[in-house]
């Protein structure tokens, strides 16, 4: 039977209404369905987050006077709060604007506002109030919301949500002493800006170490960072039970018991497909995530998925290539998987945190003591001498034949720089196995100064480290200057 589009999209997240407009320009019938989403609200969130980040930034430097920037005491936190709200509305407004939903109509798509729910018989579709969506291919992109952890725990005493924060008009109600549940990029951010602004920060976590998932070395870096500034942070520390004592807030975690004025849950998120009948058309999920193959095919090869509803941290930029994946196998032929090696992550605290590749501790798993390790620290690029960004560290992993399957940054701007590791490893690029020319040869060209500096010496490094290893070339060398100078 004849089918009304090719791709019909659910979810108006921002990779759900990214897919859409691309679907449209490659000439594709194409539907979004809102799936009543507030559009971009997590996205709101995250961009409170970084706005509040920069303003925090720049009071730190001024209040620190590293460059004879002096603020006046005058200039109180809940202002910059209050101004760091403002600022990300208007951002948001205007990305909004760019990425609407309108302007999905003037491409073509057809818009449909409401909910949809998969129906198997008589043919599969996504019924939408009295309207049957037919399509060769859908994409769920309906992304996430977020559920409190401990919620029964504390819910007595009361707490906010990042979400309440950033609707509140006013922060002048937010108080000096703060406990903040979690250790998700976006809270690590949230903790480090409120600290910077004079809040006294407690984060705690149910983890044995911050960031569990991400380089050993890279994550105590950061939280070496953020205790430096004043973060308390209390690992391996679930709560157990709460009070409200003397207009006071007390937490037991772990074998302590704390004492705050406020609590900040920033929760987990989950996958918001309820009502969209999923088992009725085949397609296996779990609590935290739905489940996809490596062309991103759900147990319904009909049925794709992209975005944080497949799990792990959320991230735009792979949400969008896992969005443009999605596409290529709906529209054209199921023939492209993914592949994650090559894709940069960043979490924007300061210094930020970013990485590409392997874990040290997942290298070693895969391929035992035979890999190189090198690192360089960021004080060693003239750069961050200058800026005053002094910390940081720049880590490559190595196989023997030059090959970099992992590397972390931590350091300013280690965001943007990690995308010129990242297309190398995508190229296949490796570092030479000629010890003597690699020392001769620039890898990762640099202007100078920049922070690149620091990468480039990384590569450096390696051939060093691969000289100090060949005591035969060493003496070749020795030689060979001996012969010169007779």
């Amino acid at each position: 039977m004849a089918v009304d589009y090719d791709l019909v999209v659910i979810g108006s997240s921002r990779e759900g209404i990214y897919a859409a407009a691309t679907a449209a320009r490659l000439q594709a019938r194409t539907a979004l369905v809102t799936q009543n989403i507030e559009e971009n609200s997590y996205s709101s969130e995250i961009l409170f987050c970084h706005s509040l980040a920069q303003i925090a930034r720049f009071v730190r430097i001024s209040q620190e006077n590293v460059f004879g920037i002096y603020s006046q005491p005058s200039i109180s936190a809940i202002a910059e709060l209050t101004e760091a709200r403002n600022w990300s509305k208007a951002v948001n407004c205007t990305l909004t604007e760019e990425n609407s939903l309108t302007s999905l109509a003037t491409l073509g798509v057809d818009v449909v506002y409401g909910k949809g729910e998969f129906c198997r018989l008589p043919q599969q579709a996504l019924i939408v109030g009295n309207r049957k969506l037919r399509s060769r291919s859908y994409l769920i992109a309906t992304g996430t919301y977020s559920i409190i952890e401990f919620q029964e725990v504390i819910q007595d005493c009361g707490y906010l949500t990042l979400r309440d924060i950033y609707r509140q008009q006013d922060l002048s109600s937010l108080p000096h002493c703060l406990n903040i549940v979690g250790d998700s990029p976006h809270t690590l951010m949230l903790a480090q800006s409120l600290a910077r602004l004079g809040k006294q920060i407690v984060l705690i976590l149910a983890e044995k170490r911050l960031l569990p998932y991400e380089d050993a070395e890279a994550s105590m870096l950061i939280q070496a960072q953020l205790e430096a500034e004043g973060v308390k942070i209390l690992t391996s520390s679930p709560i157990l039970q709460s009070k409200n004592l003397e207009e006071k807030k007390w937490l037991q975690v772990g074998d302590i018991a704390i004492e705050t004025d406020e609590i900040i849950l920033t929760g987990t998120k989950k996958p918001n497909v309820e009502g969209l009948n999923l088992a009725g058309v085949g397609v296996n999920c779990k609590p935290d995530r739905i489940l996809v193959n490596k062309k991103l095919q759900t147990s319904n090869p009909h049925i794709y998925a992209c975005g944080d509803v497949l799990g792990g941290y959320f991230s735009p930029s792979i949400a969008q290539y896992e969005a443009n994946i999605a596409l290529k196998n709906a529209l054209f032929l199921p023939w492209f998987k993914t592949n994650y090696s090559y894709l940069p992550w960043a979490i924007l605290t300061q210094p930020n945190l970013a990485r590409v590749g392997m874990t040290e501790n997942q290298a070693r798993q895969r391929y035992g003591d035979d890999i190189c390790i090198i690192r360089q620290y960021w004080k060693n690029s003239t750069q961050a001498q200058i800026t005053g960004n002094t910390t940081g560290l720049c880590k490559f992993i190595v196989l023997p034949q030059g090959e970099i399957i992992g590397a972390h940054l931590v350091g300013e701007n280690a965001a943007e720089l990690i995308s010129a590791i990242a297309l190398m490893m995508k190229s296949k690029l490796k570092l030479s196995k000629n010890t003597l020319g690699g020392l001769l040869t620039i890898d990762f060209p640099s202007t100078y100064p920049s922070f690149a500096e620091t990468i480039q010496q990384t590569a450096a490094a390696y051939y060093q480290q691969k000289l100090a290893e060949r005591k035969n070339l060493r003496n070749w060398l020795e030689i060979w200057f001996d012969l010169l100078k007779k």
